[in-house]
């Protein structure tokens, strides 16, 4: 097998164990891959080294879906059946990946590096931010770069609560249940005030 097959085989089988497990081992990455530790090593140099190359491609394919689902919805009217895909999408890949989210936003040796992630994808110019303020320029008819930020601020903002509620469940630090965003009518409430936020 080539370095880059082996490369591959050790980040998708790392991203596997992490999407249901808050903590991992680089023995146990080492097992589930069929190679010894020393390999895993020798092509990350440590296991933060291939956390950290793990999230920046979960942030970036987490990025493109949502540019995607944005562009797939971007006509569906009225607005709140819009919102209601991003908010369902959220909270599906809370549910499906509660381990990668945990080190992504709680796990100690790796919250600098990937809050880093976060602020470059969904904080700096680029694609995806390109296009959620284009997006709200033509909805909201403005031109004023304050006002779409806090637009933005305010929807990012919403969009993550699923995504903490979930993490909190795990951590055993609320009693919140995300459940409740299974609750079609709590769903719609949510949506409904979400939307009133930001006037749309």
């Amino acid at each position: 097998m080539k370095n880059q097959e082996i490369k591959r085989k050790i980040m998708d089988t790392t991203r596997n164990l992490m999407r249901h497990n808050t903590h991992i081992t680089i023995k146990d990455i080492a097992d589930a891959s069929y190679i010894n530790i020393a390999a895993v090593n020798y092509h990350f140099g440590s296991k933060e080294n291939l956390l950290m190359a793990v999230m920046d491609e979960v942030v970036e394919k987490l990025k493109l879906d949502i540019i995607n689902l944005i562009e797939k919805h971007k006509d569906v009217t009225p607005v709140e059946n819009f919102i209601e895909s991003i908010v369902t999408y959220i909270y599906n890949y809370a549910i499906d990946n509660i381990g990668i989210l945990n080190y992504l936003f709680l796990t100690k040796e790796l919250q600098n590096e990937s809050s880093n992630a976060l602020i470059k994808t969904f904080f700096t110019e680029n694609e995806f931010t390109r296009m959620v303020y284009q997006n709200l320029k033509q909805a909201h008819k403005t031109d004023n770069q304050k006002e779409l930020a806090s637009r933005y601020m305010i929807l990012f903002s919403s969009f993550s609560i699923p995504l903490f509620i979930q993490l909190s469940e795990i951590n055993q630090k609320s009693t919140t249940k995300i459940e409740t965003f299974k609750d079609p009518e709590f769903r719609k409430l949510y949506i409904k005030q979400l939307v009133k936020m930001v006037e749309l």
